[in-house]
């Protein structure tokens, strides 16, 4: 089976890189539909809306709001004992949809 490898294109920037992870994934695609109709929530309410279980949820969040495509009310850090609202980041969605379209359209 032949090994897949990170293409060597100086066009794959790190916003195309995140707009893969984010957008090639069911899961995390599904929080961000969920947080964009009806954010901010809590993950308890994301993981009661989604088809996956809290771990799962919890592990999408956090790589979510590592790209930037949702906003959190606490910062890490502080989280603990609190219960932080995610929402969707509307303008970070866009910007990693435009550079993986610029990436896949322009030559």
């Amino acid at each position: 089976m032949p090994r897949i490898t990170q293409p060597r294109d100086d066009a794959w920037s790190s916003d195309v890189e995140a707009a893969v992870a984010t957008f090639g994934n069911r899961s995390r695609n599904e929080i961000l539909r969920y947080l964009s109709a009806h954010g901010p929530a809590t993950r308890g309410d994301i993981v009661d809306a989604v088809s996956a279980g809290e771990p799962s949820v919890a592990k999408h969040l956090l790589a979510l709001e590592t790209f930037g495509v949702i906003k959190v009310d606490v910062e890490p850090g502080r989280r603990h004992g609190r219960s932080p609202r995610y929402s969707a980041n509307a303008a970070r969605i866009k910007e990693l949809l435009d550079a993986h379209l610029e990436y896949l359209m322009e030559n």
